[in-house]
């Protein structure tokens, strides 16, 4: 179920059945190729929460759709926050959360560039409780992945697309919104020729992009990383919403059953 769709008393009767536990999407609004949506990785990590959460019986955030994406500047659609904006938006999210009565939180990603943030948010967070300036009413205990980091999905990104997955418009995440919005989606023949990624002996495309928008997109003028979109097909779609869904599922359920570390 969604937050946004829950009242007070229902949330509260949640809690008092000791489910304190949530899902909170981050996404990104950034170029994904010429064909692509722009806000692909908000789609994507959008649906995998709402549907796990769901599945688990649990409560998903409404997604945050924009993230840190300033290397994508160099097209027109980006939309980016600074790295030290979203570390405080997301600090300011999960410490609202936590001293509302949630006390674990589970970021799931659909955006690569929104990792290394938030993870500086949650070690924010995290100093504010030790130091004394922060006491939320439980322990909080914060969690992120990524929507395609699962053991089911992931073996089936490798199985479908093998080398030419790539870093950035994967097929998989194509795919997801063909399924989704088969409306909106490009045909196959729209995307342009794969070629692989030139050894480049001073960026690693497949980690942290450390490059500006303009270097960026000289790198990657087609807007793609290593990938080829068009082996996306929406019934890749589907069974790949499925098989994310069951995996976040799965680490939600897990996160929410195990017990607190006892404070010492």
């Amino acid at each position: 179920m969604r937050l946004a769709e829950l009242s007070l008393s229902a949330l509260e009767a949640r809690f008092a059945e000791g489910r304190r536990s949530i899902i909170l999407p981050l996404g990104s609004l950034e170029q994904h190729g010429a064909p692509g949506l722009i806000g692909t990785d908000t789609i994507c990590a959008e649906a995998v929460a709402d549907r796990a959460a769901a599945r688990a019986g649990g409560v998903s955030a409404p997604v945050l759709a924009y993230g840190q994406a300033q290397f994508h500047l160099g097209r027109p659609g980006t939309a980016s926050l600074r790295p030290s904006t979203l570390v405080a938006v997301l600090a300011d999210i999960l410490t609202s959360l936590a001293l509302g009565g949630f006390s674990r939180v589970l970021l799931l990603t659909g955006h690569g560039g929104n990792i290394a943030p938030a993870q500086t948010a949650v070690q924010e967070v995290m100093a504010e409780i030790s130091q004394g300036r922060l006491a939320p009413p439980h322990p909080l205990t914060v969690k992120l992945r990524a929507w395609w980091d699962g053991p089911r999905v992931a073996a089936l990104r490798r199985d479908l697309y093998g080398e030419r997955e790539g870093f950035h418009a994967t097929p998989s995440e194509i795919a997801l919104t063909m399924a989704l919005h088969p409306q909106l989606a490009a045909p196959p023949g729209a995307w342009p020729a794969w070629h692989p990624l030139a050894a480049d002996p001073l960026h690693d495309p497949g980690g942290d992009r450390h490059l500006d928008a303009a270097r960026h997109r000289a790198m990657f003028p087609d807007g793609l990383i290593g990938s080829d979109p068009s082996l996306a097909r929406p019934e890749h779609g589907h069974a790949l919403l499925e098989a994310a869904t069951a995996d976040v599922a799965d680490l939600f359920a897990a996160f929410e059953a195990a017990p607190d570390h006892p404070a010492r």
